[in-house]
């Protein structure tokens, strides 16, 4: 093969790695998660850096019932002097990155691009950009060793609720609170969620009660601290 032709092929496999962004997944998300450890190595956060996640949907603004509470409750858990991690987004990650702010606590975006427009409306503490949602949520886990707390949300957000329990059931993640936090008691968004759980999953003998022990329902930001208080203690 003359070195023209080597040339030719050469430049005919980077177009084809161009055309295809997966091709080298394994090698990206090893080089984002590498780059975030990086950057929280150099951080200097409380308790370790070890904090309470608040994850729910992009799609609430202020003034709506989920919004609100959620800064309430960010407040009061950055009150206690946990860090509070969140997606770095609008929504229910602006209302906790708000919550955290209000308590003059720490807040950390865990933020994600997007093919559209990226929305990042605070300035927070310290912010590490993904491309990818498998480093992003590795990095969840390993920050928010103390809970994660799960406010009403999408596809998005059950992705990562079952992403989180099914690595704690397999032992693939350290065991920790997760709270599904639901802000109208008197209109419940997670109930339909632990319905089917109980009444389909665990009747077909798919799911043990013990085995999601670890999963907490709460309707108030003083509930959410209290229950934060008795487990951490």
């Amino acid at each position: 093969m003359s070195a023209k032709e080597k040339k030719k092929k050469k430049n005919s496999s980077k177009v084809r790695q161009h055309k295809n962004p997966h091709q080298s997944l394994g090698r990206e998300t090893a080089r984002q998660l590498k780059a975030a450890r990086k950057i929280l190595k150099k951080a200097k956060l409380p308790r370790d850096g070890f904090g309470v996640a608040f994850l729910g949907s992009a799609r609430t603004r202020p003034g709506h019932p989920y919004y609100d509470k959620t800064v309430e409750a960010a407040q009061a858990v950055a009150a206690l002097g946990y860090p509070i991690i969140h997606g770095g987004g609008p929504g229910q990650m602006e209302a906790s990155a708000r919550g955290a702010k209000a308590a003059s606590g720490t807040s950390i975006g865990l933020c994600l691009k997007l093919g559209f427009k990226e929305e990042v409306r605070l300035e927070h503490d310290l912010s590490i950009w993904f491309e990818e949602f498998s480093p992003r949520l590795d990095t969840f886990r390993h920050l928010s060793k103390i809970a994660m707390v799960f406010t009403p949300g999408g596809i998005g957000s059950m992705h990562e609720a079952m992403s989180i329990i099914d690595h704690i059931m397999q032992k693939k993640a350290q065991r920790r609170l997760i709270i599904f936090y639901d802000p109208c008691p008197e209109k419940p968004y997670w109930e339909g969620f632990f319905q089917w759980l109980r009444g389909t999953v665990m009747q077909e003998g798919l799911l043990k009660e013990e085995e999601i022990s670890f999963l907490k329902v709460v309707r108030s930001s003083e509930e959410l601290v209290q229950l934060l208080q008795s487990e951490t203690k």
